[in-house]
């Protein structure tokens, strides 16, 4: 019977930045990278987390699907 468990396994290339300035972040999200952590702990690799790893006070602005490669902001500060 085959299995039907998931084993992530996200591309390990650095994130590629499209743009930065005082206020955003833009990346090139690529496929099979979670935009945000998962639930279990071997689903914690994501953009976010590894945009917080750089930039301590990045949020998030949207999300993209796992499989799904593209352009993903981030705000590097609240705003008032």
């Amino acid at each position: 019977m085959p299995s039907n468990h998931f084993v992530y396994m996200p591309p390990q290339q650095p994130l590629c930045i499209v743009y930065e300035d005082d206020d955003l972040l833009v990346i090139d999200k690529p496929a099979g990278l979670l935009s945000v952590p998962g639930r279990l702990p071997e689903h914690h690799d994501s953009a976010y987390l590894r945009a917080v790893e750089k930039y301590p006070h990045a949020k998030i602005t949207h999300r993209l699907d796992m499989a799904t490669s593209g352009i993903l902001m981030f705000a590097k500060h609240l705003g008032i």
